[in-house]
């Protein structure tokens, strides 16, 4: 079906996860990573490059500057990456005389303000992005969409929530929650867990439920019109708290909640919940782990590091 697929950002948390899903559902297609190591996709010379170089027929734009809180610390750099270097990569890629598929990896994050208005969230909802983030992905969720009546290429704008899973950053919620959890229990911090804000109410997914999104819309590229939109989402939005709950019943000792304010990000959305009903009748996807599995696999995780530490 495919020759050459081509992964940015693909040694981020969720590019190591797509990598093999990819290879096992098209197994004759080459998939390029690695050309990509050193790309610096905001150089829009360095892009016509490997585009050149791989002429690829499927693209998938993970890339990006995702951590919320560095984003706010540096919004310029933010928006270099996040939208020119998305608007380098479609730039690039309709020059080639190669039809390809370009599936641009949004956020939720850009739909902001419009989770307190329209909830759950549909690919109609507008975006109304509330940090510089947000922002810099709505931006380049419309700019893919500028190219889809470009005769050789098919845009598909995926737009992702809340995901998770073994080996994400601890920049993030789930993951530096577990952190913490397992270095209490290995005697490495006192028996005090410091939070942010436990209120907010997101839809978490396991970030292999994910992976499997995208490629089942690369596998249905065929019959989506170009420019469509697709949510990613699971149908439940949990409290942060209850995340947390949840994670406490699963370790061996006692520990207590402590505020942080330097967790507390400027701006904050109360629930943030979505439809994938748009992916669902496109596709044949559905998520398929559960919450307390995903849970598991993190603190697990965060306790086998803390094994492995040197």
């Amino acid at each position: 079906m495919y020759k050459h697929i081509l992964v940015t950002g693909a040694n981020g948390f969720v590019g190591q996860k797509l990598l093999p899903k990819l290879q096992a559902s098209f197994a004759t297609a080459t998939i390029h990573s690695s050309t990509l190591a050193n790309c610096d996709i905001s150089n829009a010379k360095q892009v016509n490059e490997v585009i050149q170089q791989i002429q690829p027929d499927a693209l998938i734009n993970l890339a990006a500057i995702s951590h919320i809180p560095t984003a706010f610390a540096n919004p310029i750099n933010t928006w270099q990456v996040n939208l020119q270097g998305t608007i380098n990569l479609l730039e690039a890629i309709s020059q080639q005389k190669t039809p390809c598929v370009f599936v641009q990896v949004g956020s939720s994050d850009c739909y902001g303000e419009s989770f307190n208005h329209h909830n759950p969230v549909t690919e109609q909802s507008p975006f109304l992005p509330l940090n510089p983030y947000a922002a810099s992905k709505a931006a380049a969720d419309l700019a893919a969409y500028s190219y889809c009546q470009h005769d050789n290429l098919t845009i598909i704008r995926a737009r992702p929530f809340n995901h998770s899973g073994d080996n994400q950053n601890t920049n993030f919620v789930i993951p530096a929650f577990a952190q913490q959890i397992a270095s209490i229990e290995a005697n490495l911090q006192p028996p005090v867990i410091q939070v942010g804000n436990l209120s907010a109410k997101r839809c978490f997914l396991h970030v292999d439920d994910v992976v499997n999104a995208y490629v089942e819309l690369l596998k249905n590229a065929h019959s989506i019109t170009s420019g469509s939109a697709f949510n990613i989402v699971s149908n439940q939005p949990v409290a942060i708290a209850e995340i947390l709950s949840k994670l406490l019943a699963q370790s061996t000792v006692n520990i207590d909640i402590q505020e942080d304010p330097s967790r507390f990000r400027p701006v904050d959305i109360t629930t943030a919940s979505g439809s994938s009903k748009a992916l669902m009748q496109a596709t044949s996807w559905q998520a398929t782990q559960t919450l307390n599995n995903l849970l598991a696999e993190v603190l697990n995780y965060q306790r086998q590091q803390l094994i492995n530490k040197p």
